[in-house]
């Protein structure tokens, strides 16, 4: 693993002499936040007026430069705003093939709706596009451990009805003892059946329960669920099966980042008051530590190596820091690194390296 370091120079070049003095397969993460190619004139520090084509072939190129620092199970992660999300996934489509393209990411990005785009719609989200070097070595990304007991609906509205079956002794029921009669057990979007009378005693079904309804799981998947065990309800008739969830289980993160959903996802907002609290001078269009350290904790171990080859003003490192990982970044543009991101790890307690140039 190499140690922290900051280099100043173009991320293109300096990818291309990392491949050639043998870091190939190094870091386990490589973040990517380029100029989002607004063609606007009050974007700060950024270098934002490439053409379409030039812009395009950027992330090309960068692409190809991370490609074989990636380890066997590392991924690449590229930021972008929605008008260059199409032209971003047609470069890296192109690098890496459509094969290794693991999904899209939306996050929610502020909390102030922005009209810089007309009067039509409010932009309020960002996207990250993620590639993997082979993703049959890829590990799930999780973030922390299944509910127990949590209930899981069986039913799924619109779904094809199935006939399931749950044998004797397999459904605990919330209501009154009895026999509840063969029927229609239909409500408002849902079409289902209890296919046979079916004996309740002690709050379970003292005979098999057979019902057709538009359901979520295969019935082989039910079937091979009764089998390991699994624990069913159903509260009320009609009769709506939930799988009651064992828990302690990775729970695999949603492709929806947003603060509404979820208090722990930081926005644009919170970047601003990051900054602001570490006594350094708000750099523009900053991403929030928060963000940064929730996709190394869902993409990396500790100990693992992160590349960023945007480094602007040091997020990536300084998440880095915080969550216990080695970094490299990589920035263009020297008065940034000075006046930023130094700075920024020095008071983070972080050791930088020397740039190419000394």
């Amino acid at each position: 693993m190499h140690g922290d370091r900051v280099l100043h120079g173009d991320a293109r070049l300096l990818l291309r002499e990392f491949a050639a003095s043998g870091w190939g397969d190094t870091f386990r993460l490589a973040y990517a936040d380029p100029p989002y190619n607004t063609g606007r004139s009050d974007r700060g520090p950024f270098l934002d007026h490439r053409s379409d084509t030039e812009w395009a072939a950027l992330i090309s190129d960068v692409a190809s430069g991370v490609l074989p620092l990636l380890t066997a199970d590392g991924s690449f992660w590229l930021h972008v705003n929605d008008r260059q999300l199409g032209a971003a996934q047609a470069a890296c489509d192109s690098v890496f093939g459509r094969d290794r393209f693991v999904g899209t990411i939306t996050w929610e990005r502020t909390r102030r709706p922005s009209f810089i785009r007309g009067r039509h719609l409010a932009s309020t989200t960002d996207f990250l596009l993620i590639y993997a070097r082979d993703r049959r070595k890829l590990r799930p990304f999780t973030d922390g451990l299944t509910e127990v007991g949590k209930r899981v609906p069986v039913t799924h509205r619109g779904n094809t009805p199935t006939r399931l079956e749950f044998p004797a002794g397999s459904v605990r029921f919330n209501c009154p003892d009895g026999i509840y009669p063969a029927g229609d057990h239909s409500s408002p979007g849902i079409t289902a059946e209890l296919l046979e009378d079916v004996a309740v005693i002690g709050g379970m079904n003292a005979s098999p329960l057979r019902l057709l309804l538009p359901s979520r799981y295969s019935r082989a998947s039910v079937q091979r669920m009764v089998e390991d065990g699994a624990q069913f309800l159903i509260p009320k008739p009609p009769f709506r099966p939930s799988y009651l969830a064992a828990g302690g289980r990775a729970k695999v993160v949603s492709n929806v980042w947003s603060w509404r959903l979820d208090d722990r996802i930081p926005t644009n907002e919170d970047a601003h008051k990051d900054q602001l609290r570490s006594g350094i001078s708000p750099f523009p269009y900053a991403k929030p530590v928060g963000l940064l350290r929730r996709i190394l904790e869902v993409a990396t171990e500790p100990g693992d190596s992160v590349l960023d080859p945007f480094g602007g003003s040091g997020t990536t490192a300084e998440a880095a820091r915080l969550a216990g990982r080695a970094f490299v970044l990589i920035e263009q543009q020297s008065e940034l690194i000075e006046h930023y991101v130094r700075p920024r790890l020095a008071r983070a307690g972080s050791v930088t390296g020397p740039s190419p140039e000394g």
